[in-house]
């Protein structure tokens, strides 16, 4: 038997390939559902899905486009303009990704010792001609990569940090709700897949895994022998040292664990607002370039200490905007309550659109918000590569003694963090190399 350790993107993949070539495969989930980190609601007051995890295609995607394609499902690029709040001005940013790039261009992955991205930017690259183009960056990475620009590594960031061409710069979302990714995944999986078990240890020598663990309805404990095992839970769950989801390994696989120690979980939060009617098209004329429309925004971007960056659902036009907050901000919101990260929330988006809190908050008709950071079978939102660690992943990628093989966003060596398409790899790389396995020792 073959057992995968957590039911998301990167689990369900190795599971589907496993058990196409023939193997017997066991998946063991913590949480009562299928999708880890991908989190879809629904509301009958609003027409389109609510992402609270995963939400966005970035670039090509292949592989959850290859799954839309395969499911019949409704892929949307995304369209519109960006702003940013400039003051008490709102501006329109021409060339977004042209300017991240400026700065990100400067980065060097042979960088030799690496260093911090802050310390990149405190050396003024650029000169004064950049000081806005580094102050875009730096939130960029802070929100995009989830990350504290005093940890994440240059080398890691140069080697992968921003979309390099067109085709990159590219993102989509899944109209139908990101949830039907993981859905498609576990078809003809349901006699595979146990929910609500809990792993806390796994002792193992070569060819042999002995799985211990607890019954989340009864507390009761339970063991699994197995030939191998895919370990695909979240990076904060892997790196965990106590409480429950921490694995214990006997023995330890010291080069790996070590590796994924150079590799930090970043913390996210967003809160999505729903309103009767597109509450940003209102903002104060006063905030806009003259003759300007803010109709067919998408982002907008900021430096709000709460969330500093909004979207809209275009070119879905609905009245919602999402939060944004990454990095530091989002590790400050840990713990807080819900009620208390939206009215963060809507204070934000009154400072950032010019209008009244009470105005805001009185136009808010549903909110919804998740704590990744207190979830316990996440510990966070997703990976990034620390000082020193741009060559983790690629560790994490190469299987133990035939025996452990792990997957997940954090394994996946080809600098495809944080994003579904690459924890959907990271599980097709762990099944080819359970199956190699398999043949060589049928061989012998």
């Amino acid at each position: 038997m073959i057992l995968v350790i957590g039911a998301g993107v990167a689990g369900l993949a190795a599971a589907r390939d496993l058990v196409a070539a023939g193997e017997e495969v066991r998946v063991l989930e913590a949480r009562e559902r299928i999708g880890g980190r991908i989190l879809t609601a629904r509301s009958d007051a609003l027409r389109v899905p609510i992402e609270l995890g995963a939400e966005f295609l970035h670039g090509e995607a292949k592989e959850v486009a290859d799954i839309a394609r395969e499911a019949g499902l409704l892929v949307c690029d995304v369209r519109g303009d960006r702003w940013r709040v400039d003051g008490a001005r709102l501006t329109n940013v021409d060339d977004f990704w042209g300017d991240v790039e400026t700065v990100l261009g400067k980065l060097r992955s042979d960088r030799e010792p690496d260093r911090s991205f802050q310390e990149f930017l405190d050396t003024g690259p650029g000169g004064p001609r950049l000081a806005r183009a580094r102050a875009l960056a730096r939130e960029y990475v802070a929100g995009f990569h989830a990350a504290d620009p005093a940890l994440i590594s240059e080398r890691a960031l140069a080697d992968g940090g921003a979309p390099e061409d067109a085709a990159e710069e590219r993102t989509a979302r899944i109209l139908d709700g990101y949830d039907t990714v993981p859905r498609w995944l576990a078809r003809g999986l349901g006699d595979v897949i146990e929910t609500g078990v809990v792993v806390h240890g796994i002792r193992w020598r070569r060819g042999s895994v002995i799985v211990d663990v607890v019954s989340r309805s009864n507390g009761a404990s339970r063991r699994y022998d197995a030939r191998a095992v895919v370990i695909s839970v979240p990076l904060g769950v892997l790196i965990a040292t106590g409480g429950e989801g921490a694995i214990r390994f006997d023995p330890e696989p010291r080069p790996h664990l070590a590796a994924a120690h150079k590799l930090a979980m970043g913390d996210a939060r967003r809160v999505v607002l729903a309103f009767d009617s597109p509450i940003w098209e209102d903002v104060p004329k006063k905030r806009l370039p003259d003759g300007a429309s803010i109709a067919t925004m998408n982002f907008l971007h900021g430096d709000d200490p709460g969330f500093p960056v909004w979207w809209t659902m275009m070119p879905v036009r609905a009245p919602v905007l999402v939060g944004w907050a990454g990095g530091l901000r989002a590790t400050a919101m840990i713990g807080a309550s819900a009620e208390q990260v939206i009215e963060r929330a809507v204070a934000s988006l009154a400072r950032s659109l010019g209008m009244t809190k009470r105005h805001i908050a009185g136009a808010v008709t549903a909110a919804w918000t998740y704590d990744w950071g207190s979830d316990r079978f996440a510990r966070g939102a997703y990976s990034y590569s620390m000082v020193g660690g741009s060559d983790a992943a690629k560790t994490l990628s190469r299987a133990v003694e035939g025996t452990l093989f792990f997957a997940g966003e954090a394994c996946d060596g080809g600098g495809r963090n944080g994003t579904v398409h690459g924890a959907i790899a990271s599980g097709v790389r762990a099944a080819k190399q359970v199956v190699r396995t398999s043949g060589a020792r049928r061989r012998r």
